[in-house]
């Protein structure tokens, strides 16, 4: 499942989990570090090209001639060109050049690439452990000193950028930039709620339950889907973060010991789905719809919800704005905390074969700027600031854009973000998917199923 953000999260394109992005799951690297030290080529400003740990940096690179290279996932390509325009306009003598690789393609191709004479000088790897394990990313803790990244950005907002004996959350720094990500959350077309009479944004996963009843009740499909790409997804990490708590979630992804998915938590919230489908909530060919299909379908009418990232407004805009709005997912239980998946995606990594490392730095800089904030809002994303320390309350009045900020800040106000499980490892992404068409299909029970993708999740770790 690629979308923002790696389903391209990056999560989401299909990222776009962590690439879309979205979006999201990695794939190990294919050059070992021997095959690696074999191929390595000319020294860097930073040192050799795969100097995995530079001490000497340089910040004084804004006026030295210079063309990045950053490799981005198809979904992204917008988003990511808009920062590497306003970079250009701050930077004249430094181009930012994208690489695009197709959303299903960007994380099989990156470990290869970050490996080989051709490395980009940026990118954003799903795979951050297989990453840093096998010497493809630069640590950045030089220049996170020099830039004060540290007191610029948030810490939660680096945390998942951070390394440390093969755990995620603490340690050295790999990934850095600014504070902005999607709001994967519900969207709704606002003729149909209307219909339906949803007057407000549900408060609990009953409320929104029992919205999608109305709907089923008045011949109006509840969900648009698409499972042939296992984007169902997207509505069960809602609901596992839901039930789980994110951080429960975030353990998993982030490889924390003894975390595990096999929790009653985590099968209430199969539960939840399994019941929806045999509700009839989705379409009765939800299996064979891909990613595309459902954005007509939704931008068609054909039904109420589509639990998606933000990034999609980049795509659905074009035939449908102004007809639709979105809120986050609601709590569990009225009250509840609000959980959400969200991917930093102001953040990035320097290659460690990169040869302009003092210069990709500076882009990872300017990414904590407000410039790089108002391309990220631009495009769909929300971005952290002081209004995201405040408890907001999710409405369906105002601008898309409002509630895309709105949402984000709700969940930032409970401290709910989370990941994408397929993220977790390669493995679980692609079992995940596979359990989510036998979901769907009637052959598999929630408990079978977590225990399923636990063990999946178990033997991945063993042999890694």
């Amino acid at each position: 499942m690629l979308e923002h953000p790696t389903s391209t999260v990056r999560p989401g394109t299909g990222a776009v989990g962590r690439r879309l992005r979205a979006p999201l799951a990695g794939i190990a690297a294919a050059c070992a570090l021997a095959t690696l030290a074999a191929c390595s080529g000319p020294g860097s400003e930073s040192g050799s090209s795969a100097d995995t740990s530079p001490t000497a940096v340089n910040t004084a690179v804004g006026n030295t001639p210079a063309t990045l290279t950053l490799f981005s996932a198809a979904g992204l390509q917008s988003y990511e060109q808009g920062l590497a325009d306003a970079f250009h306009a701050k930077y004249p003598k430094i181009t930012v050049k994208l690489r695009v690789e197709s959303d299903n393609n960007y994380n099989t191709v990156l470990p290869r690439l970050l490996a080989s004479d051709s490395a980009p000088d940026i990118a954003a790897p799903s795979d951050l452990l297989g990453g840093v394990k096998d010497g493809l990313l630069t640590n950045l803790d030089a220049y996170d000193k020099a830039y004060g990244w540290s007191e610029k950005v948030p810490a939660s907002a680096l945390a998942p950028g951070r390394v440390s004996n093969g755990v995620i959350g603490s340690g050295s720094l790999y990934q850095a930039g600014g504070s902005a990500g999607p709001l994967v959350g519900v969207f709704y077309n606002k003729e149909l709620a209307a219909k339906v009479g949803m007057k407000k944004v549900p408060a609990s996963v009953a409320e929104l339950e029992a919205v999608m009843a109305k709907a089923k009740k008045s011949g109006i499909t509840p969900i648009v889907a698409s499972n042939q790409d296992g984007l169902i997804g997207h509505l069960y990490n809602l609901l596992l973060g839901d039930y789980m708590g994110a951080q429960a979630l975030s353990d998993i992804v982030y490889h924390k010991p003894s975390a595990t998915l096999d929790t009653p938590e985590a099968v209430k919230a199969t539960k939840t789905l399994q019941r929806w489908i045999k509700a009839g909530y989705f379409a009765s060919d939800v299996n064979a719809l891909n990613q595309e299909a459902s954005y007509g379908q939704f931008t068609g009418g054909k039904g109420l919800f589509f639990f998606q990232g933000s990034w999609i407004t980049q795509t659905i805009d074009k035939n449908f704005k102004g007809k639709y709005g979105v809120f986050p997912m609601p709590p569990a239980e009225k009250g509840g905390k609000y959980a959400g998946m969200t991917s930093n995606t102001l953040a990035f990594s320097i290659a460690a074969r990169s040869k302009n490392k003092d210069a990709a730095a500076l882009f990872l800089d300017f990414l904590t700027t407000p410039e790089a904030a108002k391309v990220a809002v631009d495009n769909g994303y929300a971005a952290v600031t002081s209004d995201t320390e405040k408890a907001a309350t999710p409405s369906l009045s105002g601008t898309l854009t409002e509630q895309i900020q709105t949402g984000y800040a709700a969940i930032a106000a409970d401290n709910g973000f989370d990941s994408w499980l397929q993220n977790s490892t390669p493995a679980v992404n692609t079992k995940l998917n596979q359990q989510l068409q036998l979901l769907v299909s009637g052959k598999v029970e929630p408990a079978a199923m977590v225990k399923t993708l636990q063990t999946t999740y178990a033997d991945a770790l063993k042999s890694s």
